[in-house]
């Protein structure tokens, strides 16, 4: 099936809903791995670019995990545009922008990829129990695999930005 029928066609059934909500973050996934770059970059911690780099990492093993499920589901990974996504990468884009203050800017960093995070998680996690719901254990072992990774990602964003017993977190340094 073309992308132009996909898109024509109406959607009647929990399948149909599960095989957009693959392809949605499959796009979502493409586009935060382009931005990680850019939050690298913009970094003032080295623990924080650390981070941005591994999450970039997972975020390509995303990718290929939902390939794999698109193909399952035989319908094209491409296609489709996660609005919301897009609307996450504009804020942290104008966050990286606007604050020039190290420590600042990279509380702001970590404030836009805990938000993306959490989209993750949410996405994750409901195509996670559509797939399920079907019967279908392989994908939804996929999903679970990449919803668990993204709440992992939360908790370590918080760590650095609220530090440990041991040392203070960015929060701490933004906030001099």
């Amino acid at each position: 099936m073309t992308t132009l029928e996909l898109t024509q066609k109406k959607q009647t059934n929990l399948r149909h809903l599960l095989e957009e909500q693959a392809r949605d973050l499959y796009n979502a996934e493409t586009k935060y791995a382009e931005f990680l770059t850019t939050m690298s970059i913009s970094s003032s911690d080295e623990d924080l670019t650390d981070k941005f780099n591994h999450v970039r990492e997972g975020t390509a093993k995303n990718i290929e995990k939902l390939k794999t499920i698109c193909d399952k589901l035989d319908v094209p990974s491409t296609g489709v545009k996660c609005e919301a996504m897009a609307g996450l990468l504009r804020e942290a884009e104008g966050s990286e922008r606007d604050y020039v203050n190290g420590s600042v800017r990279d509380a702001a960093l970590i404030a836009s990829a805990q938000r993306i995070a959490h989209y993750e998680i949410a996405g994750f996690g409901t195509a996670r129990a559509f797939a399920k719901k079907l019967e279908l254990d392989e994908i939804a072992g996929h999903f679970n695999d990449m919803a668990d990774q993204s709440g992992e990602i939360d908790k370590k964003f918080t760590k650095i930005a609220t530090g440990t017993w041991l040392s203070s977190g960015i929060n701490d340094d933004a906030a001099k």
